[in-house]
């Protein structure tokens, strides 16, 4: 029997593909090959926290695979802004599209879209005389927090400008408080009309279930001027009474009656002979009290300036006062009072997850998060990176040494170089971030440098 017809028919079983390997077409590109499918299913973006505390914006643009039955296979970054990728992605992966046929048979679609992080300004009530927000978010829910309700109150004072220069929570619990405060940081409100700074309350309820779904509260009440510290003022003379004239350089004459020939200057001893007492000098009226500050917020809830708090002020000096016996000024009527040593600084305030701060470091404002590298955790790396950087006087990072295991360093690396400080001073910082990896868990803490 010839084998050929066997050979033949093996041959044909070969060329035909095997149950469950589809041969699709390659993938169309949307609107150059196919239409733009539309879009049946969208997942609006969460909007970063980190990015929310500072008021960030930006654009990522990705390109999708959509399969032939309208889901989205893959997805990809084209256009980069690192705060906002990973929240683009998370929303496309659950989009969903319209199937595109060609000659009748579903084929995948190549499409691209951009995704625009943006603030809308949150809605709120105001009482009169709150000027209007021009800037700023909502405060965000906490991401893990399982109360239904809560409540938080805090008091904002407002510099001329509209800018925030203060706020501290006068009622509430974390992680809600830290919430409006880090919404706090990013709102800016209309110039204020007239001097002084202004102050009043923001109360804020979060609501995470009913018919609406989570929303957020927000009320503004309470305002009331605060006038700018005022330097204390020299003694003023009393009313009705003539301005005292400046004390002489040179001892004043003794009141006693004198020869009609001149008197020396400095008079000799006199002899033991009766002679009438010197008369007093008047004492000076008492000084006005100096006018009081508004009172600084603690350290640890300040918005502006956290690192180093408001410095304290120097006591005027003590006027000089003449001395009865000798009429003669003398260099203070009081021990001179001493310096007030300034607040110790407080920890800044870091927008950037599993990152903490020590007292003397500024706020970390923007930036990556620790992660541990995918190497590292297939090959369940764990270990400490030390990071030593400087930060200039715009707040930018600069990275100067790294130790630490050869596998971990370079995440370490890049992600100290993608923070940004907030700056309120030109000199140059020198500081040390130590990374933890252990797991899937990253952190890192940052201290001054020693």
């Amino acid at each position: 029997m010839s084998l050929r017809p066997a050979l033949i028919l093996l041959a044909a079983l070969l060329l035909v593909p095997p149950p469950g390997i589809s041969q699709e077409a390659p993938a169309k590109i949307a609107g150059v090959d196919v239409p733009a499918p539309k879009r049946t299913r969208s997942v609006r973006p969460q909007y970063p926290p980190e990015a929310q505390a500072v008021g960030m914006r930006g654009i990522v643009i990705l390109e999708l695979l959509v399969g032939p039955d309208g889901k989205v296979v893959s997805a990809r970054v084209t256009r980069s802004v690192p705060p906002f990728d990973e929240a683009a992605l998370s929303a496309v992966r659950q989009w969903e599209y319209e199937i595109t046929k060609v000659d009748g048979q579903p084929v995948s679609v190549l499409i691209t879209v951009p995704i625009e992080f943006k603030m809308s300004l949150p809605e709120m009530a105001r009482e009169e005389g709150i000027p209007e927000l021009r800037q700023g978010v909502a405060p965000a829910f906490p991401a893990g927090a399982e109360a239904e309700k809560a409540a938080v109150t805090a008091e904002v004072t407002l510099e001329p400008d509209g800018h925030v220069a203060e706020a501290h929570i006068k009622s509430g619990e974390s992680p809600w408080a830290e919430s409006v405060i880090q919404a706090l940081r990013t709102w800016r409100f209309t110039p204020l009309e007239g001097e002084g700074e202004l102050a009043f309350e923001v109360r804020v309820a979060f609501t995470t279930g009913g018919k609406g779904g989570p929303h957020v509260d927000l009320h503004l009440g309470g305002p009331r001027r605060v006038e700018a510290p005022v330097a204390a003022a020299s003694p003023s003379p009393a009313a009705g009474a003539s301005p005292s004239p400046a004390p002489p350089e040179t001892p004043p004459p003794s009141p006693l009656p004198t020869p009609a020939a001149s008197v020396p200057a400095t008079r000799p001893p006199q002899p033991a002979a009766p002679s009438p007492a010197p008369t007093p000098a008047p004492s000076p009226s008492p000084s006005p009290a100096p006018a009081s500050p508004r009172p600084t917020r603690p350290p640890e809830e300040l918005i502006r300036n956290p690192a180093g708090g408001a410095p304290a002020r120097s006591l005027p000096p003590s006027p000089a006062l003449p001395s009865p016996a000798s009429g003669a000024p003398a260099t203070a009527a009081t021990p001179a009072a001493s310096p007030v040593a300034p607040p110790p600084p407080s920890p800044g305030v870091s927008a950037v997850r599993d990152v903490t701060l020590a007292p003397g470091v500024p706020d970390l404002v923007r930036g990556r998060r620790p992660v541990v590298p995918p190497l590292a955790r297939m090959q369940g790396l764990s270990g400490t990176v030390d990071v030593r950087f400087a930060v200039d006087a715009a707040g930018v990072a600069s990275v100067r040494d790294v130790a630490g295991p050869e596998p971990l360093k370079e995440a370490a690396r890049q992600t100290v170089a993608s923070w940004s400080f907030r700056r309120t001073t030109p000199e140059r910082l020198f500081l040390d971030a130590t990374f933890t990896y252990k797991g899937d868990a990253a952190a890192a803490a940052v201290k001054p440098q020693e």
